[in-house]
């Protein structure tokens, strides 16, 4: 996924957040979401390695839905599709994409990091 389009969307999101509680709420939501993601991601990781289904279904749903939480839109969507298909039984053929998760938390977190470096800042400028 394109960083500008992962920024728009985290942007549009804060800005919401922003609006309707306040810029402390959103850098404490980006706070937990940044330290509970990786643990999450790793938990995904040894449910694939260990074939766990219900273990993967369960940390590709609340991966799914945190991030979309935040705007994350392509990785929610990511994690919509690992979720669909260990509730199918089908987690070993997503290899390649939990790298793909992996990866978009990489640029998901450096977008959360500057969001949350600069809310006020950025929010101001387009408003």
């Amino acid at each position: 996924m394109e960083h500008s389009l992962i920024e728009r969307e985290i942007e549009n999101k804060a800005k919401k957040w922003i609006d309707e509680y306040g810029e402390d709420f959103l850098v404490e939501l980006i706070d937990v979401y940044l330290n509970d993601t990786p643990n999450r991601l790793r938990q995904l990781r040894q449910a694939f390695d260990g074939d766990d289904t219900a273990n993967f279904v369960r940390e590709a749903h609340t991966l799914k839905s945190s991030s979309a939480n935040l705007g994350a839109m392509g990785l929610s969507a990511l994690a919509k599709e690992m979720e669909f298909a260990g509730r199918n039984g089908e987690i070993e053929k997503m290899a390649t994409e939990l790298n793909h998760l992996e990866e978009a938390f990489a640029q998901v977190k450096a977008v959360l990091e500057t969001v949350r470096g600069s809310a006020e800042k950025f929010l101001n400028q387009e408003r």
